[in-house]
């Protein structure tokens, strides 16, 4: 029996990653083996939307505890408005789970490390590179997730290609401006990783993977991140899939 689900999507960090899912789940559920577009065209959805200047400048002064508050302003628009599912359209905003877990606990977060891990895993994939924002790549809010699952992540070591990565995403994808340049700076990043037999890398930033393709690097996967989660997100919408069967096992 498909379960009651009120789904609510956290974006503005940035918009560009918001349409990016509003587009992806309306499309896979459109898709999905089973007729559920003659019933209901388009899977329920709530959007709420934060203010990505100021979160991206509480980010840049480090202070996580106010970057939490900022996000759980919009988390807190969408459960008040009756969703008991949360997907936050960024790796970065996972940085919130740990807080909205405490002041909502019945509220049903599809993480996205879950999903990341889930799709590793049935590739057997244990080892992999991660690339993402500096506070993705730094701290260990995605990085200990994944962990959970037993997956062990490598980032760039050079704080000059961590920082080259940051001003990317934050000046150029989350404004929607893609360019050559910044793609082969990206790319020229991933490809160090590969020097530790490394045969995977995690775009784990949702703006990333619009710029980087996979027939951009054909010598190394790339796992997208918000392509994955999307797909998990409909799973979870059809009905073919719980929280509970990709979340680490405690």
């Amino acid at each position: 029996m498909k379960k009651n689900i009120n789904l609510g999507i956290l974006t503005g960090i940035s918009y560009v990653t918001g349409l990016d899912y509003y587009k992806g789940i309306n499309e896979h559920y459109m898709n999905s083996s089973e007729p559920v577009y003659s019933i209901n065209p388009n899977p329920s959805m709530l959007f709420s939307s934060v203010d990505c200047d100021k979160y991206v400048k509480l980010l840049e002064e480090g202070d996580f505890n106010k970057v939490s508050d900022h996000l759980m302003a919009g988390i807190s628009k969408l459960v008040n408005a009756g969703c008991n599912y949360l997907a936050i359209a960024s790796n970065t905003g996972h940085i919130a789970y740990q807080s909205v877990k405490e002041k909502y606990p019945e509220l049903n977060i599809i993480h996205i490390a879950d999903c990341i891990a889930s799709e590793l895993k049935k590739k057997s994939y244990y080892d992999v590179g991660l690339i993402g924002t500096k506070p993705t790549m730094e701290q260990n809010y995605l990085i200990k997730r994944l962990k959970l699952h037993s997956i062990n992540t490598t980032v760039p070591d050079s704080e000059k290609d961590r920082i080259k990565i940051y001003d990317i995403i934050c000046n150029e994808l989350s404004y929607n401006i893609f360019k050559d340049g910044s793609k082969k700076s990206i790319i020229q990043i991933i490809e160090k990783l590969m020097k530790d037999n490394i045969k995977s890398c995690i775009s784990g930033c949702t703006e990333i993977e619009l710029l980087v393709k996979q027939n951009d690097i054909p010598n190394i996967e790339l796992i997208p991140s918000a392509e994955i989660h999307i797909k998990y997100i409909n799973e979870i919408l059809l009905g073919h899939l719980d929280i509970s069967d990709i979340e680490p096992k405690r």
